[in-house]
């Protein structure tokens, strides 16, 4: 994966930018996840009351006036989500990035029985055998 082709509403972030909005949507889907579900408990609670029972217009005048905040938090909940998704996979693809670059670098040693060049990686001498530290 590629940090170049993820995108949130088309920003390019930097990692420390994904990780701080991971944090933020996380906090921001269970805060807008507890309001929308406080904002439906009093209709349903209203069917269980015997005074509600039966008038049904209340209950349409109720929800037509929390239509505008019911709207707008459920929205608010769906971009939680996604910002949570994207700032994942846009996090992801900078550790992915991290962990290739920085995997066993090749720096030039020589070994110090005969001065041949060797890698870091190799634990005996091509040329001569000798042990390599």
């Amino acid at each position: 994966m590629n940090r170049n082709e993820t995108t949130w509403f088309g920003i390019k972030l930097t990692q420390r930018q994904a990780t701080n909005l991971f944090v933020l949507s996380i906090a921001g889907t269970f805060i807008t996840f507890i309001i929308v579900i406080q904002m439906f408990i009093p209709l349903l609670f209203m069917f269980t009351s015997p005074y509600y029972y039966g008038n049904i217009s209340y209950f349409y005048q109720s929800l037509l006036m929390m239509l505008p905040y019911s709207i707008a938090f459920i929205i608010g909940l769906i971009l939680s989500i996604y910002t949570l998704i994207k700032s994942r996979k846009i996090a992801k693809s900078y550790s992915e990035l991290i962990s290739t670059n920085s995997s066993k670098s090749r720096i030039t040693m020589f070994c110090p029985n005969c001065g041949n060049k060797r890698s870091e990686e190799e634990k005996f001498c091509k040329q001569c055998g000798q042990e390599l530290r």
